[in-house]
């Protein structure tokens, strides 16, 4: 399995993942010419396109693809707030659970995150070709949803406490609104902690703050939270 991040900022966030037969978006937030140039103009190669929420840094370009025949899939909350009856929706099974959804041969499988969304979530993703696992999460203040037997991790870093406690030129509804909708560099690591990841290859921090966050020292401390695996942080392009 392969992940490639073409943007991951608050300005736009899109991800491709792929194995020997299918390529995928992870999230659509950039426009769609913009998308077209990062893709290589090759957009009507994806087997589809997933939301893990409606925010425009993540959603934009939706319409667009639908258009122009590439399948979306989102959860039933995303959908609505899209006003978009294209969308194909994740159903539920009950209570926070999802019914996975197969799509060439990547098996999507959402979980639920927490942010100011309707109806939120993450990805697990697998491989039917190859069998490989990711665990993709972004805009989300923590996670309960806990698998092992990864081989990547693709998980929201966005912000450090000590340096948005300092950030004084940030309106107090801002940093509140960071504090309960972003995931905190030590939150992360205390999750990162609760997995099994001795099968882990690779940890990619995603949506890193361009105010709040310290890209050498968050890699550091991720690192020290997974011993022997390699971190990277996601350009935001």
């Amino acid at each position: 399995m392969r992940f490639e991040s073409l943007a991951s900022s608050s300005a736009g966030n899109a991800y491709i993942v792929s194995d020997e037969a299918t390529r995928i978006l992870v999230e659509c937030g950039v426009p769609y010419r913009r998308l077209q140039k990062l893709t290589g103009f090759d957009t009507s190669s994806f087997a589809g396109c997933i939301l893990s929420h409606e925010h425009g840094d993540h959603a934009k370009c939706h319409a667009e693809l639908i258009k122009n025949g590439v399948p979306v899939y989102a959860t039933e909350g995303t959908a609505e707030k899209l006003d978009c009856d294209g969308i194909c929706t994740f159903q539920r099974k009950d209570g926070d659970r999802y019914q996975s959804v197969v799509i060439g041969t990547l098996e999507v499988l959402p979980f639920r995150t927490w942010h100011d969304a309707l109806e939120p979530v993450g990805f697990l993703i697998r491989s039917l070709a190859d069998g490989e696992r990711m665990l993709f999460a972004t805009d989300t203040v923590a996670l309960a949803y806990r698998v092992d037997n990864l081989d990547y991790i693709a998980i929201e870093c966005n912000f450090e406490d000590e340096i948005l406690s300092r950030a004084t030129h940030i309106p107090d509804k801002v940093v509140k609104r960071i504090r309960n909708n972003h995931m905190e560099v030590m939150r992360l690591c205390e999750y990162l902690k609760t997995l099994d990841l001795r099968r882990c290859r690779q940890v990619y921090l995603l949506h890193l703050s361009d105010a709040c966050s310290n890209e050498s020292a968050m890699i550091g401390l991720v690192e020290y939270a997974c011993p022997g695996i390699p971190v990277k942080a996601c350009p935001k392009k």
